[in-house]
């Protein structure tokens, strides 16, 4: 009995190598994160995307609309970053007539990772707060006159996204937010879609 016992014991404990031994995750874990940074870093973003207007007032004034911008970040942690993000979107009018519109978005934050400890890409969510300031150009058409304007508003965001490392100084960043500017009569919404190449120094 005790022999069986013995024999089930070394099986077990050789087909628990054999999988270690096959496991991509415990085999690439060390060579993956040589020389990957995980803490005490900064990294800079160049980014490009796209809005979606769902509040009341943007979605009855303009159509999806581009976005260019670009976002610093500084890992505190393997888990922590602080980030200062800055975007412009250029706002695409329904009125083709109207004059040309845009806001200039600066907002800072926490952005929290999640990786497995054996890869070097991760998933994250982040939260932030900052201006929107709208920029508004003149116009003339046969309905209205609009106006020059600059109006400065507050707004919030957050949003999950997700970094696809290609080397250890190079990554792929993909994320999606949910935007909400404050007005006085209220708020209105955007939901943004960013990609972009993120250098890590």
């Amino acid at each position: 009995m005790k022999k069986l016992l013995s024999l089930i014991l070394l099986a077990f404990l050789c087909s628990g190598a054999v999988y270690a031994q096959n496991n991509p995750v415990i085999m690439n874990g060390n060579p993956e994160l040589k020389g990957f940074k995980t803490r005490n870093f900064v990294q800079l973003t160049l980014q490009g995307g796209f809005m979606v207007p769902v509040g009341t007032y943007l979605s009855d004034n303009y159509f999806n609309s581009a976005i260019v911008g670009a976002d610093v970040a500084y890992r505190i942690n393997t888990e922590v970053a602080l980030y200062a993000e800055v975007r412009y979107i250029a706002l695409s009018l329904k009125d083709t007539l109207g004059p040309s519109s845009g806001y200039l978005e600066a907002n800072v934050g926490p952005r929290f990772y999640f990786r497995p400890k054996c890869y070097r890409s991760s998933f994250f969510i982040e939260a932030g707060v900052g201006p929107y300031i709208f920029m508004q150009g003149s116009a003339f058409t046969p309905d209205l006159n609009y106006e020059s304007k600059t109006e400065f508003r507050m707004g919030a965001n957050a949003g999950v996204g997700g970094e696809l490392v290609l080397t250890n100084s190079l990554f792929i960043t993909l994320k999606s937010k949910i935007n909400t500017i404050f007005y006085p009569f209220g708020s209105t919404t955007f939901i943004s879609g960013i990609g972009g190449f993120t250098i890590r120094f």
